[in-house]
Parts: structure tokens; sequence; C-alpha cells
């Protein structure tokens, strides 16, 4: 993707044209317009306005059609349609910018920012988040032994029970000492593992003397004096 020059009148005249993924030219002020109209109305899939291909939302960003700020903007507005779009949506785990997967069966995704930073591809699995090892595609898991289950953490239900005190966390999550997966219940946010008997908070993943010691009063409110943790992954839980 870039911005390139032909030999027709409108250039001629000075005016700028990008070629997209497709090898198509637009003008950049009416494509810039064209991409506007497809988030402005909370569509999530971009197509080429000639050939009608899908472009992918990090294939978009590369055109660099908007300003910087636009451009966050734009993003932050894509990642807040897509958050329970996570076959198609999700950010690299390694600079957090929001990528698009077109080929839902292939699990393994390369993030150009990051690829352009470290001067090679960095490629990481889109179940587990884990860096990419070995060849590509290899089926429903990559390399990682625990992919399947840090698949789980990271794609099953957010808890939408306003009056749980746990509203906001994943459904799953795993024992922050011996990993096993546990689901809450109901009733407070502490929860003791059935394998080890380690009893954390199902909010911020403390131990319960920690959390509970640091605001008493809070036992049954959803908030801690830490923020809600993060799905987890074996490399954080």
């Amino acid at each position: 993707m870039e911005v390139a020059r032909t030999s027709n009148n409108e250039l001629a005249a000075g005016i700028p044209q990008t070629r997209t993924l497709c090898q198509h030219f637009q003008k950049s002020k009416q494509l810039r317009l064209y991409v506007k109209s497809f988030l402005d109305t909370g569509m999530t899939n971009i197509t080429c306005p000639k050939c009608r291909q899908t472009w992918a939302w990090q294939e978009v960003r590369a055109l660099s059609l908007f300003s910087s700020r636009d451009q966050v903007l734009y993003e932050r507005k894509l990642a807040q349609m897509t958050r329970d779009n996570k076959e198609s949506f999700k950010k690299c785990p390694g600079c957090r910018s929001l990528l698009q997967r077109l080929d839902t069966e292939n699990l393994c995704m390369e993030c150009p920012v990051c690829s352009l930073k470290d001067g090679k591809a960095f490629q990481f699995c889109w179940a587990c988040l884990s860096q990419w090892e070995g060849p590509s595609p290899q089926g429903g898991s990559c390399a990682d032994k625990s992919c399947h289950v840090v698949a789980l953490l990271q794609s099953c239900t957010v808890i939408t029970n306003r009056s749980l005190s746990v509203h906001g966390c994943p459904s799953i999550r795993a024992c922050p000492i011996c990993r096993v997966l546990m689901v809450h219940s109901g009733g407070c946010k502490y929860v003791t593992c059935t394998n080890c008997s380690t009893c954390f908070c199902f909010r911020c993943l403390d131990k319960y003397s920690d959390c509970y010691n640091a605001k008493p009063n809070w036992y049954f409110k959803p908030n801690c004096e830490k923020p809600l943790a993060a799905r987890q992954t074996f490399a954080s839980c």
C-alpha cells in the first residue's frame, strides 16, 4: 500500500492517489471519505470500492489516510464495535494495535507494526496470543501445549449480570497458583480453588488476604483496590 503517481490528468494536476492492496488507484481524499463512511455507520468490514475485496484493518491503517489523532479515534471506535468478535478482531499482544483476521482457519497472525519495529516478522497465535513457533498453519492449535486452555481464557464470555460483584469479569479464570480453570458460581468476588484450596479474588486475581485487607468494606462490592485483571495467559496468571 502506498501513495503512487500515474500519468492521468488528475495526477498531472497534483491530485494524490493511493494504490490499495488489490492494486487499484483511488483519489486519496475520496478513499479517506469512503473508509470513513464505513466506520461512521458501524460497518467493520471495509472493501475495495472497485473490486469489493475485503481489506483487513491493519491494511487500511497502513494507507495512512487519517491524521494521527483521527487514526487513534477510529481504531478505538472499531475496537469497541468489534469487542465481541474475537474470531476476527484482536489486539496484538506486542504493541496492542488492533488486527483483523480474514482467514479464520489460520491461527498464525503477523503484526505489521511489530514486524516493522523489530525488523523481522512478528507472528503470534490468534488463539492463545503466544509467539508463533514452527510452520503455519498447524491445524487447531499452535505448538504451545497450553494453547487450548489459554484460548479458552482469552475467548470466554464476560459476566454481564450487574447485580454480581464480578460484573465485567471473564466468566472463566485460572487459579493464580495452580492454574486450574474455575467459574464464578455466585456470592462475593472471592473463590476457593478446588485443586489447591487457594482463595483469591475473581476480579483482581490477588490472594484473598491481600485483596480483602486492602479494602475490608468492599467485600461484596464490584471493586478492588487494584483494577480489574485482564484476561489471563500462562505468562501472567
